[in-house]
């Protein structure tokens, strides 16, 4: 809790907000990416498929993938939105620090500015990091959802041989 709070305490403001965005954005990531393991294990039924399943095994492919693409719309944002509540950290932190420079003479304003050049990189940092894992994260789900639909086309092509038409 104490680290927050230095966290808080170096990055100004804008740190509630990052914050908040990566405890929402990380509870999500996370759950789509449980979600996609348990319907690769629906989907991974084994070396063989009856053609009476595939319709099913289609639909509920369909229904993944568009489940996918609205979330990873809302992920997109969110992650979009990080490194630019960093920026604003960043805009904020150089308005202090000047201000600082211009209120102050001598040692006080040195002190001041490096406040400031602190609290600006540390917004700038936050907001990176929080939303770089999480690309690589909504990548991973997004390989998911392929592996998926490759898993199916393979079991598709299975019953296909196994039972002509």
């Amino acid at each position: 809790m104490r680290a927050l709070l230095d966290l808080f305490d170096k990055g100004g403001p804008v740190m509630i907000a990052i914050i908040g965005l990566s405890v929402v954005l990380y509870t999500r990531c996370f759950q789509m990416l449980l979600w996609l393991r348990q319907e690769h294990r629906y989907l991974h039924l084994g070396p063989t498929v009856e053609p009476a399943q595939l319709p099913a095994l289609h639909r509920r492919q369909n229904e993944v993938q568009e489940s996918f693409r609205q979330q990873r719309i809302a992920l997109g944002a969110m992650i979009a939105a990080a490194p630019l509540l960093g920026l604003l950290g960043t805009v904020s932190g150089m308005m202090r620090t000047f201000e600082s420079m211009a209120n102050r003479v001598g040692e006080k304003s040195m002190e001041g500015f490096a406040k400031g050049i602190s609290e600006v990189l540390v917004a700038t940092e936050s907001g990176l990091a929080v939303a770089i894992p999480a690309l690589l994260l909504v990548y991973l789900a997004h390989r998911a959802v392929h592996r998926n639909a490759q898993q199916l086309n393979r079991l598709e092509a299975i019953a296909r041989e196994g039972h002509p038409s």
